[in-house]
C-alpha cells in the first residue's frame, strides 16, 4: 500500500527510478516527520499541509532519480528503493 503520494507525470525513466513512500510513513501514526524532504538532493519530495494531522509527503516522480538518500535516512523505513519491475510504460 502506498501513502498519499501524487506523482507528477514524467518520462518512463521517472516511473522506474522513483522511490515509493509506503503507509509505514510516520504521518499515518500522527507523527510529523520531514526527514525525506530535508535530505532529498533533487527536491523531489514536498510536504502537503492538511487539516488535523501532519503534512503528507508528495513525490515528484519526474524529479526523483532514485538515489536513495531518503531511503537511507527514513526513521520508519517507509521508503522503498526503485524496483526495475515497476515500469509503468
Amino acid at each position: 500500500m502506498r501513502a498519499e503520494v501524487r506523482p507528477q507525470p514524467g518520462p518512463d525513466r521517472a516511473a522506474r527510478d522513483a522511490v515509493e513512500i509506503t503507509v509505514a510513513c510516520l504521518v499515518h501514526a500522527g507523527i510529523a516527520c520531514m526527514t525525506c524532504r530535508d535530505v532529498c538532493p533533487e527536491l523531489a519530495i514536498s510536504m502537503r499541509p492538511r487539516m488535523g494531522g501532519p503534512f503528507l509527503p508528495e513525490l515528484d516522480e519526474a524529479a526523483c532519480t532514485g538515489c536513495g538518500e531518503c531511503v537511507a535516512h527514513c526513521p520508519a523505513d517507509a521508503i522503498a528503493a526503485p524496483r526495475p519491475d515497476r515500469h509503468h510504460g
